[in-house]
């Protein structure tokens, strides 16, 4: 409840930038409203009274009090961010600071960038020629650049990308001058002086190719993987391999506790367990999917060492409550959304899942024998599937919004991965800690290690059953989650075998609204073909010109559609060094709802301009 209650209040600032107690007034305002009496008594099968009484059920006072409060700090807490982000300095602005060197280098083509923290706690980007070391304390002066935000229709918005990562912009470096060394936390330093360390094992046990894919299962560092494989991994369903997950956690708690439990006992194994997972984190630069793993895998270990049941929706609660007061803005990032909505489909949807698909019945005596031969045979294989649905049924809107593609190849893809990943994860924690000891033995068991990766490799270009589609308008999104909620909670009250008074009443409301509404079915029905026709009618009405200039930096792109809904695109921009067509353009077009263009005209053939139109009728 705490949670879902910070969460509104980080929406409200983000988006609204408010004050969300005006809000809590008039919901009050409302409440007064609904309860004041009614001067007639009849019953009234669409009343707002009657209903009121199942929203107080799961909304009581101290539930209430509890949303109000959590929201009220999150929203003052965001609105102070904001206003910081806002005011800190001015784009162009010449900037003199003292500050830490709080990463490791990041090369860039003309200079290395590196994250910097001041005094003051804000962290920024630097870009400069120097080669520098993490915890060097220096001296800068440069000029700020505030991000860019979206520079076209629903485009990428890099300063809300930055807040993600706490960073406030970027000083372009003239002068820099180091004035001491190893001057960050000596927790945080020592923890990056191991990541580089692993690392450095990595690339010197296992070939070029393949340190990039280990480094990206086994640590989240995706940095050293070419953008082409990242891209197989995306369309072939498997990029969570690439980012720390559960599996991962689960993995190393297995390995943790079955090999220390016969010496020091079960609980003591899960003690160290989980101060594994405490240094794993701070390895892996506490990313937000490999926080809400760990968290989660600690709580669930201590749980047994107090012999108290772990709540897996508290656990991911209190991960997630972490999370935010760490830093708010993670709410909008890319992986809260995909790690945390991933689990809750687990959690949520998953029993039901697996309870459908082994309830399925085939008529066809032959096929039948088969399915339960193989649903005897396979729990494993149900599990994983039952899984994989769960999961996409959540995060499915979310791939939508954000990347414009949806497929069915999940199944295939996650259920070959199942047999792949576990031998990986595995060996590769063994690999890392052997590598410390004898980086000699770590080469012979990185040999052992290639095979299964090299299946991973080869899984990933599978591309089966992705397609790209529309961006969905907001309302869209939140009538699904809606929907898909509702179904939930009808499926447990229509198939519990014993309900509780307030799913029995839930119940037979729904019958008597069934009973009721019998005898104007037809004309529900009429309204509802009526409204199709309208609908699709108005929309073929001839609208205005529509002339959209997009920003595709180096060279020129327009995009008309004319009044009968004819779509020209004019150009397509280009450089040689940014897809502008699949990065900027195809989003483009998906956000305004095209997905086929009737004309495209190039105005001369200088690269800048024709280069990306070829891509866009590849592609489109």
């Amino acid at each position: 409840i705490v949670v879902i209650g910070y969460i509104i209040g980080i929406i409200w600032g983000i988006y609204l930038k408010i004050s969300i107690v005006p809000f809590y007034f008039f919901l009050i305002t409302i409440y007064i409203i609904i309860k004041l009496p009614y001067s007639k008594k009849k019953f009234r099968i669409f009343s707002i009274k009657r209903y009121f009484r199942y929203i107080k059920l799961f909304f009581k006072f101290n539930i209430i009090l509890t949303i109000i409060i959590s929201s009220f700090i999150s929203n003052t807490i965001i609105k102070y961010q904001e206003r910081k982000y806002d005011n800190l300095f001015e784009d162009g602005q010449e900037v003199k600071l003292i500050a830490i060197v709080v990463s490791n280098k990041e090369q860039k083509e003309y200079y290395n960038r590196y994250e910097i923290k001041t005094c003051s706690n804000e962290k920024l980007y630097i870009n400069t020629e120097k080669e520098l070391e993490y915890g060097d304390k220096v001296q800068i002066k440069g000029e700020f650049q505030e991000p860019d935000i979206a520079r076209n229709y629903k485009g990428f918005n890099y300063k809300q990308y930055l807040k993600t990562l706490k960073i406030y912009g970027t000083i372009k470096v003239t002068e820099l001058k180091i004035l001491e060394k190893q001057c960050a936390n000596k927790l945080i330093q020592i923890s990056n002086k191991m990541f580089l360390k692993i690392k450095s094992n990595i690339e010197k046990t296992y070939n070029k190719n393949i340190s990039g894919i280990i480094l990206g299962v086994m640590l989240g560092y995706t940095e050293q993987i070419d953008e082409n494989i990242i891209e197989d991994f995306s369309t072939s369903n498997l990029s969570h391999v690439l980012a720390v997950s559960g599996m991962h956690i689960s993995y190393i708690i297995i390995l943790i506790t079955s090999s220390t439990q016969k010496i020091l006992g079960k609980r003591k194994s899960k003690i160290i367990a989980s101060c594994v997972l405490l240094i794993y984190m701070f390895i892996t630069g506490f990313s937000v999917s490999v926080v809400r793993a760990s968290i989660m895998g600690i709580l669930l270990c201590m749980s047994f060492v107090v012999y108290r049941k772990s709540d897996t929706l508290n656990n991911i609660s209190i991960a997630g409550l972490i999370t935010l007061i760490n830093n708010p803005y993670n709410l909008i990032g890319m992986s809260f959304m995909l790690t945390y909505g991933g689990t809750l489909g687990i959690i949520y949807f998953e029993p039901i899942i697996e309870k459908i698909i082994k309830n399925i019945k085939i008529r066809n005596r032959k096929w039948k024998y088969v399915f339960l031969k193989i649903q005897r045979k396979s729990e494993k294989i149900i599990e994983i599937i039952s899984v994989s649905i769960s999961a996409q049924i959540i995060i499915a809107p979310i791939m939508i919004m954000n990347f414009n593609t949806i497929g069915i190849g999940f199944f295939v893809t996650n259920l070959l991965l199942s047999f792949i990943i576990g031998p990986i994860v595995m060996g590769g924690f063994i690999q890392i800690l052997v590598s410390f000891i004898s980086i000699n033995v770590g080469i012979e068991i990185a040999k052992l290690i290639e095979i299964p990766t090299y299946g991973l490799l080869v899984l990933s270009k599978i591309d089966l059953g992705n397609f790209k589609v529309v961006t969905p308008d907001l309302y869209q999104i939140i009538l699904y989650y809606l929907a898909i909620c509702i179904l939930r909670y009808l499926y447990i009250i229509f198939h519990s075998k014993s309900c509780n008074s307030t799913e029995t009443r839930v119940k037979n409301t729904l019958h008597l609204i069934k009973f009721k509404m019998r005898p104007y079915f037809r004309k529900i029905l009429t309204i509802i073909i009526i409204t199709i026709v309208v609908a699709n009618t108005i929309k073929n009405i001839p609208h205005n010109l529509e002339i959209y200039f997009i920003d595709v930096g180096q060279g020129d792109s327009t995009l008309i559609v004319t009044p009968n809904d004819k779509t020209i695109l004019i150009d397509g921009g280009g450089s040689q060094t940014y897809d502008v067509g699949k990065n900027t353009l195809i989003p483009y077009l998906l956000d305004r709802k095209i997905k086929k263009l009737d004309y495209v005209i190039v105005s001369h053939f200088d690269q800048d301009h024709v280069r990306r139109s070829v891509e866009i009728i590849r592609r489109i």
